[in-house]
């Protein structure tokens, strides 16, 4: 439990310094926030093509304009992983204009 709580404060405090939108969670479950079904699947498309897997969320499962990517995280990721996996939303969420 100290490794998933671990993993998933390191998560949630990266993306949001980042500049993505995850709402206001507390979970290992992070969702990233887009806001429409075409920049969803870009963005879980471009993710998974670097090695990243996401699962988009599109409406009509939420409410237009609420689309999102869920993420999620274990406490068997390594830091190497986490590392990694920041690195690749990094490079991706400024590729796709959903950072600077």
């Amino acid at each position: 439990m100290e490794r998933l709580t671990a993993v998933g404060d390191r998560m949630r405090r990266e993306l949001r310094a980042m500049g993505f939108n995850i709402g206001e969670t507390v979970s290992p479950i992070i969702p990233i926030f887009i806001g429409d079904n075409p920049r969803t699947l870009v963005a879980w498309k471009t993710l998974f093509d670097a090695g990243v897997f996401v699962n988009p969320i599109l409406s009509p499962a939420v409410p237009p304009g609420q689309e999102l990517l869920r993420t999620s995280y274990m406490a068997s990721h390594t830091d190497e992983q986490i590392d990694r996996v920041l690195e690749i939303f990094c490079e991706v969420g400024k590729q796709i204009g959903l950072i600077s």
